[in-house]
C-alpha cells in the first residue's frame, strides 16, 4: 500500500489546519449534532481532498481532538487552546520526530496527550465510574460493549488494509484517506454509536505500515525480507484491530476517559498495534531458541 503522503512544507499552514479542524470537528459535533466519527472523517477529507494531500495527516490528528466531548470543551476557547496543544504535540512528535513511524493508532494518541493537557488545565478526572456489568458475567455471556468493539475494530482493520492493497489510485491508497472512508461510510450506514467509534477505531490499526506490524521493520533498522501473502496480511491487520477493540471495551468497562475523550480511539489502537507487535516478538523468540 501507499505511504503516507510526505509533509506539506509550510509551517504556518499545519498549524493553521491542525487548529482549525480541531473547531470544525468539535463544532459540528457540539452544535450541529453530527455525530463525532463523521465530522472527523468528513472534515479530514474535506482538507485532503480539496486543499492539499499533504495536509491531511494535520488535520487527521487536529480532528480527534475535536472529537472530545462538551464536559472537556465547552466553549469556543477551550476548542481553540485544544487545537493550539494538538498542534504543537503533532509539530514536536510527528513533523519533527516522526515518532513510531508505521504504528497505527499514533496520531490519535499524539491527540489524546493535547486533550489529556487541557483536561488537566481544567482539573476534568481521567477516571469515571465504573460499569456495572463487567467485561463477562455467570449465565450472560460477554457484555455487548465488548462484543461490539472487537468485532468492529477487527472489521475497521480489515477494511482500511483492504482498502489500501486494493487500490490502484495513490490517493485512495492513502492511509489518511482510506482510514477517513471507512470511518464516514459507518458513520453513515451504522446505527449503534458504540459500532461507529469501534469502526473507526480499528480503522487506525489498518494505518499501519503492513512490514512494522507483522514483522516489526522499524525505520532505520530492517530485518531480512520476508513474502507477504494476501491471508496473513489481512489475519495480522485483524487481530491487531481486535486487541486495539478489547483494550478499548476494558477502559470503557474501568471508566477510563468516557464521555468523549478525544484521541483515546487512536490510543486504543495505537497500544494495539504495540500488543499485537509484542506478542509477535515472543512468538519469534520462542521459535529462535527452539531452532537453538
Amino acid at each position: 500500500p501507499a505511504d503516507p503522503a510526505p509533509e506539506f512544507p509550510l509551517l504556518v499552514t499545519r498549524i493553521a489546519v491542525t487548529i482549525l479542524s480541531t473547531i470544525s470537528t468539535w463544532y459540528l459535533h457540539i452544535f450541529n449534532g453530527y455525530s463525532p466519527v463523521l465530522a472527523s472523517s468528513a472534515t479530514t477529507l474535506l482538507v485532503s481532498m480539496c486543499l492539499d494531500r499533504r495536509l491531511g495527516q494535520a488535520a487527521f490528528c487536529g480532528s480527534f481532538a475535536g472529537m472530545s466531548g462538551g464536559h472537556l470543551v465547552p466553549n469556543i476557547s477551550i476548542a481553540l487552546l485544544l487545537g493550539s496543544f494538538t498542534s504543537a504535540s503533532y509539530e514536536m512528535l510527528i513533523h519533527i520526530r516522526n515518532s513510531f513511524l508505521g504504528i497505527g493508532g499514533r496520531l490519535g494518541a499524539t491527540a489524546f496527550l493535547a486533550t489529556a493537557a487541557v483536561a488537566k488545565y481544567q482539573n476534568i478526572k481521567f477516571v469515571g465510574k465504573k460499569l456495572r456489568r463487567g467485561l463477562y458475567k455467570s449465565g450472560a455471556g460477554l457484555s455487548s460493549i465488548l462484543v461490539t468493539m472487537v468485532l468492529y475494530h477487527a472489521l475497521g482493520a480489515f477494511l482500511t488494509i483492504f482498502l489500501r492493497e486494493s487500490s490502484d489510485d495513490a490517493g485512495a491508497a492513502d492511509p489518511v484517506r482510506s482510514s477517513s472512508v471507512v470511518g464516514l461510510v459507518g458513520a453513515l450506514f451504522l446505527k449503534d454509536p458504540t459500532a461507529i467509534l469501534a469502526l473507526y477505531g480499528g480503522s487506525f490499526v489498518g494505518m499501519s505500515a503492513p512490514s512494522r506490524l507483522m514483522h516489526g521493520n522499524a525505520p532505520g533498522k530492517p530485518k531480512p525480507s520476508k513474502l507477504q501473502n494476501a491471508m496473513p496480511l489481512f489475519g495480522s491487520f485483524t487481530a491487531a484491530g481486535a486487541i486495539a477493540g478489547l483494550i478499548h471495551a476494558v477502559t470503557i468497562h474501568s471508566g477510563y476517559w468516557n464521555g468523549g475523550w478525544g484521541g483515546k480511539a487512536g490510543l486504543c489502537a495505537f497500544a494495539g498495534c504495540w500488543v499485537y507487535r509484542g506478542i509477535g516478538n515472543a512468538i519469534d523468540f520462542a521459535k529462535q531458541k527452539g531452532v537453538a
